[in-house]
């Protein structure tokens, strides 16, 4: 992997799955949520009701919707909702909130 992020298209990869690992938490969670949501009682009771070939694609939907997301997120937020909390329960202070222009 370190070789093929070496090169051009492994660079821009890298670029493109960068903001998805800056926000981790948040995109666990809210990844935890949605698949909450959409299979559990209290939601919309999906639980065996989907075709198994079609979790595949669902699954790649959810990832591209929060590489989406964390990249338009990041670009007006130097962290992620959950990281800007955890950041500021670690250094007891408020972190900044947008990034700075």
């Amino acid at each position: 992997m370190l070789a093929l992020f070496n090169t051009t298209a492994g660079a821009r990869l890298c670029a493109r799955l960068a903001p998805l690992g800056k926000m981790a938490l948040s995109n666990y969670l809210m990844q935890s949520m949605l698949l909450g949501l959409l299979f559990t009682g209290y939601g919309a009771g999906w639980i065996n009701q989907v075709e198994p070939w079609l979790l595949l694609p669902m699954a790649a939907a959810i990832f591209v919707l929060q590489m989406w997301l964390s990249t338009h997120w990041l670009r007006r937020h130097p962290y992620g909702p959950f990281e800007w909390l955890l950041r500021a329960a670690t250094l007891l202070a408020w972190p900044n909130w947008r990034r700075s222009q």
